[in-house]
């Protein structure tokens, strides 16, 4: 546990036997040492600790080894090692820095490569996925390669905060066992959609996008690898368009259930045939009979249910799940609150 801070092992061992026998003569540590190092290297290890500021030597008679308290000692390690990462990661910044002014300068063709072979892709997609800061952006369609699920990468990042939003195409959550990995995905963080993907496309705000080099091989035969560019600032605005567009998935008793799947009552659709339009909340209370109060806690409640955040979103996904072109005749109009 100590090694982060420079210790051996060797020196963590002794520094926690005198942590409980300080202080101690010169003969109680070769006694206390022989239960914890090797024969010889008693001096060496003792010397080490007092560089480090761990222990200290009093000039008595007879000189004892003395722990400084570890609250002072160790914190004090602490610092330094801390005050040097902030320096490495400020060297991290200046180089990508550098890389990225030179990546910038070179050709069109170095921003995208081509990466042929299993293995390679794999490290290209872990590598992808490590240097992720905050989000990574997915599309998922069959055909699968390998063990649906088979993403451990993932837990440990959305453990650690990072956002995975991914859209699961149709055909995706048909196959065997995917359902079952997806909402193992979903209970760890993952934020789901399902709708029609065009293709596999990752996408990291590293910043770096990986999508198949054909459309009919699988991603892990072969992929392009696409750095920051005009092409992957269209690939995100291509993801973000179908993120709009799909449903959210809600997984029930191993059963997937869609947002799409629940018909709005005949006095939904009348409120949001009349939010598309335009009218206010007093307009509609009006017509509907009811108070304003109740005209907004239907609202809210619509948006909950299309996972809206704001009125318009809320129209534009209900015309995409048809429930304003349902020619079913409505019978609720004259439901109440």
């Amino acid at each position: 546990m100590l090694r982060v801070l420079g210790l051996s092992a060797a020196e963590q061992d002794l520094y926690e036997a005198l942590v409980e026998h300080s202080p101690v003569t010169l003969e109680e540590l070769d006694r206390l040492a022989a239960q914890h190092l090797p024969p010889g290297l008693t001096g060496a290890v003792a010397v080490r600790l007092e560089e480090l500021g761990l222990i200290a030597l009093l000039p008595e008679d007879p000189p004892r080894f003395v722990v400084v308290p570890p609250e002072m000692g160790l914190d004090a390690l602490i610092r330094e090692r801390a005050r040097e990462l902030a320096e490495a990661r400020l060297r991290v910044g200046q180089l990508a820095t550098r890389y990225h002014r030179t990546t910038a300068a070179q050709e069109s063709g170095g921003l995208v490569e081509v990466v042929i072979g299993r293995e390679a892709v794999l490290r290209r997609f872990e590598q992808l996925q490590r240097g992720t800061r905050k989000e990574i952006r997915m599309f998922d369609a069959p055909p699968y390669a390998g063990v649906v699920g088979g993403n451990t990468q993932e837990f440990d990042l959305l453990s650690r905060g990072v956002d995975y939003r991914v859209v699961y195409d149709r055909r995706a959550i048909e196959v065997r066992g995917t359902l079952q990995a997806i909402a193992g995905y979903i209970a760890a963080g993952e934020q789901v959609r399902v709708g029609d993907v065009p293709m596999k496309l990752v996408l990291s705000d590293y910043p770096m996008g990986l999508v198949p080099l054909r459309h009919d091989l699988q991603m892990v035969e072969s992929a392009l690898v696409v750095h920051d560019s005009t092409l992957l600032d269209a690939l995100t605005a291509l993801f973000e368009m179908y993120w709009e567009r799909a449903v959210p998935l809600h997984i029930s008793h191993g059963r997937a259930q869609l947002a799409e799947t629940t018909s709005p009552t005949g006095a939904q659709r009348d409120l949001l045939a009349r939010l598309v339009a335009g009218q206010t909340d007093k307009a509609i209370a009006a017509h509907l009979g009811w108070s304003d109060r109740t005209v907004r806690r239907h609202v809210r409640a619509m948006m909950i249910q299309l996972d809206a955040q704001t009125r318009f979103q809320a129209g534009y996904q209900a015309v995409l799940r048809g429930w304003l072109t349902d020619e079913k005749s409505s019978q609720d109009d004259a439901t109440t609150t």
